[in-house]
């Protein structure tokens, strides 16, 4: 297991019964509880082992970006964090076995990347994040 550097894995649970409500995050909340310790380690194989169900969840927020008008500041927060939470850990299980998250980009030699944030990893409807 593999302590998480530079993120806080929190999931919150999404408020229902709202006309284009937030995507439910009952997925991930699962999947974090299975995969991650008390104290923080996460366990990146039994992520790995889940792709099937974290890519499905990541397929729903890519599908489903926040509605600023129907949906709480607290449902946005919620929907945000954990979508880079998620994709941070699509990104790190794709380059699985690291030591850090800050190999990404400067050891494996990603053409004009220096570190993981310079990737654009996170697709929102049709954009592109960090």
């Amino acid at each position: 297991m593999v302590k998480l550097l530079g993120f806080v894995l929190v999931s919150f649970i999404s408020l229902a019964g709202y006309c284009q409500s937030p995507p439910a995050h009952t997925v991930f909340d699962q999947l974090l509880k299975k995969n991650v310790s008390q104290s923080g380690h996460v366990n990146y194989k039994g992520f790995i082992k889940d792709t099937v169900a974290l890519n499905q969840y990541l397929d729903l927020l890519s599908k489903n970006p926040p509605n600023e008008k129907s949906w709480s500041k607290q449902e946005q927060m919620a929907y945000w964090i954990n979508a880079y939470n998620a994709f941070t850990i699509k990104l790190i299980i794709k380059y699985y076995p690291i030591k850090s998250i800050k190999d990404i980009g400067s050891s494996i030699q990603i053409p004009f990347v220096n570190t993981p944030w310079d990737i654009k990893f996170i697709t929102i409807g049709k954009e592109k994040w960090i």
